[in-house]
């Protein structure tokens, strides 16, 4: 194997027979040597002539732990010399050696061939690191570059978000004036410093992390609604992404901090507001169907047949309103962690059963028939007893409201593994393929000519999503536009 003299060897040894033995060989090789017997005088050469050690022979038998002490001072100060070490058996001076920093042994009486292999392996090392050292610095100059492009910056500087720019290890190299109000940055102190010290966010240092290592799923995450994070005290909206070189190798990542503090403030003060104007709207709305509801039963007196209609219309708008009300306190506390009220032991088929029966009318009316398979002897399920009654409740409904009169609907309840299965299926309207992803947002709702006459609030399927997922469920679903949807929703059993 051809050696090119470009290699510069320092050998520090005591035993000049060794030490000999070794610089011979070297120069054979055509290698630039120099040699030292102790330990400050291997550190005078390195201090005086940096650029002429990459390789240093170091013999593991220097007085006063000199040896040691040297390969611990080379480290501290992240000197990138490769340490092969000198030693009677390799054995646990050795191991300490290579633990502290060096990279192999070799036994002190050694044959040429068996020296040159392991001086030859020590070489090939250091022209790795080095090769990393170069590709370092490019990459840092890559993105470093821009700090003396005063346009530039007076264009970060003009933004309205916070700008961070970190390399490929997630150090800080380059940020804008709002990322230093927000997260308190300066130049003195945080250039060069992990992202992770400088702005308190275990998801962020996730994010740059991820788009470093040029991850697709950060892409997936960051494709819709930017991820929210806490950081100092402040509600940020994040988007990451990776900082490519010409070849396209990912050498940093760049985030942009949106400010939502207040944003988040105000969107909480709506919900409260929402949520005791529905607590209030309650009381008297169930009052007023109850009142309707004497009226049109001819309680209160003889009616005539369009009377009765008009009641009967109104009687139906109240329990829409009321619907609304409901739904609107029930998404209130999903969003605020409370959608399990109370866990129980739950017959689950009797809950559905009783459901069904209250919901047969309303299929009637429609003319839609409802089949049922409900399987005996199902385990008991834990959980909430309000939330199984809003699931039964709320696809059940949409079934027989998207299902055209005469249609039909089949809904069954068995056990699947360790899960209670849910399912119905209907003969309905069907759901376009574009509307699939989006049908459990809050208040979607699905715009064609045979919906615009369905009511709702839209948001049913959010609540019916939330209770799910409060019961570390799932909850699927399959859709034809003209055939038909079908819902399952598994539920654990546990042990």
């Amino acid at each position: 194997m051809l050696i090119k003299p470009t290699i510069h060897v320092l050998v520090v040894a005591n035993d000049i027979a060794v030490m000999q033995k070794c610089r011979e060989l070297l120069l054979n090789e055509g290698h630039s040597i120099r040699t030292a017997e102790s330990t400050e005088e291997a550190l005078d050469i390195i201090r005086r002539h940096p650029a002429d050690v990459d390789l240093m022979l170091l013999s593991l038998g220097l007085p006063n732990d000199g040896s040691m002490i040297l390969i611990e001072t080379l480290q501290k100060a992240r000197r990138e010399i490769v340490i092969l070490t000198i030693s009677e058996q390799c054995e646990s001076e050795a191991v300490e050696a290579m633990r502290s920093g060096a990279y192999d042994c070799i036994q002190a009486d050694f044959s040429p061939d068996w020296f040159l292999v392991k001086v030859h392996r020590a070489i090939e090392v250091f022209r790795l690191k080095r090769q990393l050292g170069v590709l370092r610095r490019e990459r840092q100059a890559a993105l470093t570059e821009v700090k003396h492009d005063e346009n530039f910056l007076a264009i970060l500087n003009s933004l309205t978000d916070g700008f961070v720019v970190t390399d490929w290890q997630t150090n800080i190299v380059l940020f804008n004036e709002k990322a230093s109000r927000l997260f308190d940055l300066t130049k003195e102190k945080d250039h060069g410093r992990p992202v992770s010290s400088c702005i308190k966010s275990d998801d962020l240092l996730s994010f740059f992390m991820r788009a470093i290592r040029a991850d697709d799923s950060l892409a997936t995450l960051m494709s819709g609604e930017e991820p929210i994070i806490k950081a100092g005290g402040k509600t940020l909206r994040v988007h990451v992404d990776p900082v490519r070189n010409e070849a396209g190798t990912p050498i940093g990542a760049v985030a942009l901090f949106h400010d939502v503090t207040k944003v988040t403030a105000m969107d909480k003060l709506r919900a409260d507001f929402l949520s005791m104007v529905s607590h209030e709207l309650k009381a008297p709305l169930s009052s007023l169907l109850m009142q309707i509801s004497v009226v049109h039963d001819g309680l209160a007196g003889e009616l005539t047949d369009k009377q009765r209609e008009l009641l009967a219309k109104a009687k139906d708008k109240t329990k829409g309103m009321i619907t609304l009300v409901n739904d609107l306190l029930d998404y209130r506390r999903i969003e605020e962690g409370k959608s399990i009220q109370r866990i129980e032991s739950l017959d689950c088929s009797k809950i559905l059963q009783r459901t069904i029966e209250l919901m047969r009318p309303s299929a009637r009316d429609k003319e839609v028939v409802i089949n049922t398979q409900i399987a005996s002897g199902l385990p008991p399920f834990s959980g909430d007893r309000g939330g199984m009654e809003a699931i039964f409740v709320n696809i059940i409904s949409n079934a027989i409201k998207y299902t055209p009169k005469g249609g039909n609907i089949e809904i069954s309840l068995n056990q699947a593994g360790r899960d209670i299965r849910f399912k119905v299926v209907d003969s309905g309207i069907g759901i376009p393929p574009g509307d699939l992803d989006r049908i459990f947002e809050k208040f979607y709702r699905i715009k064609t000519e045979q919906t615009r006459r369905i009511s709702g609030s839209g948001l049913g399927l959010s609540i019916v999503k939330g209770i799910v997922d409060a019961h570390n469920g799932s909850i699927h679903v399959e859709s034809k536009v003209g055939k038909g949807t079908t819902f399952i929703v598994s539920l654990p059993v546990g042990e």
